[in-house]
């Protein structure tokens, strides 16, 4: 009865969000009000006469928008197909719910220990965490803390992502993670063989920066060697896309780089045995390649494990039994901790959201025939940034989830492989997925910030480049040693894919 009830609930509440969604669309159709309220409305068509380059997500998956709203726009295979067009806004409503701990409101069921309260929190506008120093900020604080042991196994008692927030009278797993920032100088004393400082007339001229972390008022026991690795959430649009590719097409270019005389050696992830189809997938989601498909993938199950909202799937919640044994010590009654939960997402509720999540679209590219962004292109090729950061892929010919994704080429720049990119940018893992590029300055336009890397060490363009160690070291050198000219220039063209 109480799932029914649920059930039923969500169902007003969706009729309700459709009917709001209307009548507002048809309000700016007519009057022209509140513009930027809509990202579903397209900005300026498209330019005629393009190179297939400048559609980063292919025909059926590229925006032409550059306004703060950019990263949140329904692909065009989604507006093709009524029934996805009309389920992507019921999908984006759940994503940017506040969600409550009442079982009985709207968006209820929140915890009772979790990590988050809402997906926009860690997906600022869509796009990817910034750094943060204070762990307690919500909006924009995209950060995962991983508590593991030096030969990357989760410490137990620990879920993989902390949870650092519980309803009272629960404790959560530990208060919050301490992020401590320190200088770092390389051989060069961070210059460039022209003598040029790094991050030349900025105000963090000569610096580089990254970041450590440590637990605060951890409850669960730890052994002497772990170690706390956090990791900011990726982007959101064009991953529908990334699911596309195909999995023999991803070995492919792990055997080309393989053979290749080059010190870039991919590796690619594990075959995982997916519950939706009972097929192995490879996995290519997560800086560990840990995911193997957005149907079991970080969106469809962050969408239980980040607020601990239950569905038909997950009927118990996400924590550890070493949690719960914590909360009995400490005199709480954990009967409902064990116990089977209600359903607090529906199936139908879920569907809309991946179909949301699968169906953001990616921002154009820009300026690419513009000299200056030319000549970049040549020096990215020439520095080898282009060996892990592969430009351009093929979709599959009938991609199931979204039709319209079939057979698009697309311009991820990412080989969709890990990288050990040095000693120094060792974390959870000695190796790191190669991040998509495209429409990384965007980042700029959607959420005001430019934070890069895996633990968003990076302050801008510049700094990603000279993080480079490991596999990358060559590319790192081709870049320090070219001219003031020709890396502003590689940088304007990365800002411009």
């Amino acid at each position: 009865m109480e799932r029914n009830t649920k059930v039923r609930r969500y169902k007003k509440l969706r009729l309700a969000l459709t009917t709001l969604a209307a009548i507002t669309a048809a309000d700016i159709i007519t009057t022209g009000a509140y513009n930027d309220l809509m990202a579903h409305i397209a900005v300026g068509g498209i330019p005629p006469n393009l190179s297939e380059e400048y559609f980063s997500g292919g025909k059926m998956g590229t925006v032409f928008n550059t306004t703060s709203r950019c990263l949140e726009m329904p692909s065009p295979a989604i507006e093709a197909d009524p029934r996805l067009n009309a389920l992507f806004p019921e999908g984006e409503a759940v994503f940017e719910a506040d969600y409550v701990v009442d079982a009985d409101a709207p968006y209820g069921g929140l915890g009772p220990v979790y990590n988050n309260n809402s997906c926009r929190n860690c997906h600022p506008n869509y796009g990817r965490g910034r750094r943060v120093d204070n762990w307690k900020e919500q909006f924009g604080n995209g950060y995962l803390a991983f508590v593991h042991t030096p030969d990357s196994k989760f410490v137990k008692g620990y879920t993989f992502m902390l949870q650092t927030m519980a309803e009272p009278p629960y404790v959560p797993t530990a208060e919050g993670v301490d992020i401590q920032w320190h200088e770092y100088k390389d051989k060069y004393d961070n210059k460039y063989p022209d003598g040029t400082p790094y991050n030349h007339g900025k105000a963090y001229e000569g610096t580089l920066i990254y970041p450590t972390a440590e637990l605060i008022n951890p409850i669960i026991p730890l052994p002497d060697d772990y170690k706390v690795s956090i990791e900011s959430t990726i982007g959101i649009p064009g991953t529908g896309l990334l699911d596309a590719i195909p999995d023999e097409d991803i070995i492919a270019e792990f055997e080309r780089q393989l053979a290749s005389e080059l010190p870039v050696k991919g590796k690619h992830g594990r075959w995982i045995t997916e519950p939706y189809d009972g097929k192995k997938h490879l996995g290519k989601f997560t800086s560990h390649n840990a995911r193997a498909s957005l149907q079991n993938g970080p969106g469809f199950n962050g969408s239980w494990s980040v607020p601990n909202i239950t569905r038909e799937d997950r009927r118990k919640l996400f924590v550890k039994q070493e949690w719960i044994d914590k909360q009995e010590e400490l005199g709480f009654d954990t009967t409902m901790l064990t116990a089977e939960q209600p359903v607090e997402m529906p199936p139908e509720t879920h569907e809309a959201l991946m179909i949301w999540s699968r169906g953001l679209a990616v921002p154009a590219a820009r300026n690419l025939d513009d000299p200056e962004v030319q000549h970049g292109k040549k020096m990215f090729y020439a520095a080898s940034c282009n060996e892990c950061h592969k430009p351009s892929w093929i979709t599959e010919k009938n991609h199931k989830w979204i039709p319209g994704y079939s057979n698009q080429k697309i311009w991820p720049y990412t080989d969709l492989l890990m990288h050990d990119m040095g000693e120094i940018n060792h974390g959870f893992s000695k190796t790191i997925r190669t991040p998509p590029l495209w429409a990384r300055q965007m980042m700029w336009n959607a959420v005001d910030h430019t934070d890069m890397w895996h633990d968003l060490r990076a302050r801008d363009f510049e700094e990603a480049i000279l993080w480079h160690f490991g596999e990358s070291e060559f590319s790192r050198e081709k870049f320090r040693n070219m001219s003031k000219t020709e890396r502003k220039a590689l940088i304007k063209f990365l800002k411009a894919i």
